[in-house]
């Protein structure tokens, strides 16, 4: 199952695809991407605030309120949907993300996803920091859901952030990476 093609089992006139944080920077360029590709009514954008998704509407495309820590949304919002790009929760609270991102498994496989797509971490399964991905991939494994784990290293704006000038001023970047390893991604 592990990287196995986003398709649908079903007639592509069926085909859904929940973004999940669709209004957030990653979901949104997903989207724009998603209608260069597909028509606006194969797209569900899951949202916790409609108030920012009316562009989304005026383009045609299924906006539904989902929230992480309400797991009837989360239900709500995958109702007939094939596929679901899980975007992982911005929460800073450990904890609080495990149980959230194991409602949004729960829901995906209650609605019959077809396939999951889950913004992981590179190298999770031997990261102290990504512990909970590792849970929330494991928790995608267990529920038999075909799926793709995303395994995004760290953004580049993460070394150049006003908080890490010393990094820019001595043209060194010091990190708590491995001797110094780091994938870094520029979006």
């Amino acid at each position: 199952m592990k990287g196995s093609e986003f398709h649908s089992e079903r007639e592509d006139q069926t085909m859904k695809i929940v973004v999940t944080g669709a209004t957030g920077k990653l979901g949104s360029l997903v989207i724009q991407h998603l209608l260069k590709r597909m028509p606006p009514s194969h797209i569900i954008a899951f949202v916790r605030n409609l108030d920012k998704a009316t562009d989304l509407m005026k383009n045609g495309i299924d906006v539904r309120k989902g929230d992480y820590n309400e797991p009837e949304t989360i239900r709500n919002a995958l109702q007939d949907a094939t596929k679901l790009l899980f975007i992982s929760s911005p929460d800073s609270d450990d904890a609080l993300r495990v149980v959230q991102h194991a409602n949004v498994i729960k829901a995906a496989r209650d609605a019959g996803i077809e396939h999951i797509a889950y913004t992981s971490f590179a190298f999770a399964e031997n990261n102290p920091f990504a512990v909970v991905h590792m849970a929330a991939e494991y928790a995608i494994r267990a529920a038999k859901i075909p799926y793709t784990f995303l395994r995004n290293g760290g953004y580049s704006e993460f070394f150049i952030n006003p908080l890490l000038q010393a990094n820019v001023k001595s043209g060194k970047i010091m990190t708590n990476s491995n001797n110094g390893k780091v994938n870094s991604v520029r979006p």
